[in-house]
């Protein structure tokens, strides 16, 4: 592992983090309770209404896709706010491992 520190992080960055886990992990999460309501197993619910049967397996995704955006909005801004109050007392360490492919992807 290499340590990286910086002064501080822009919050496009913070932002793009939060985007991609939540938008992978949630997509995959309710595609999976899309199929569960389908099956009678589990319900997803949208504004009230219960939703069954095969709609369920379209509209769990896209549920997933709009809980992605609005929890990046909400946690992303958090995030970026706490983190820019940490970095006027201390820089942020970062540890990554290094890309061992194509060198165009080198941090210089």
């Amino acid at each position: 592992m290499t340590v990286l520190k910086v002064a501080k992080l822009r919050a496009g960055t913070i932002y793009k983090l939060f985007a991609i886990g939540l938008l992978i992990g949630l997509f995959l999460l309710f595609t999976l309770f899309g199929i569960l309501s389908a099956a009678d197993l589990a319900t997803l619910s949208w504004n009230g209404r219960p939703i069954t049967g095969p709609k369920a397996i379209y509209l769990g995704p896209v549920m997933g896709i709009f809980m992605a955006f609005v929890l990046t909005a909400i946690i992303g801004s958090v995030a970026a706010f706490g983190l820019w109050l940490y970095s006027m007392f201390k820089p942020i360490e970062i540890e990554y491992e290094e890309f061992e492919g194509d060198s165009k992807n080198e941090v210089t």
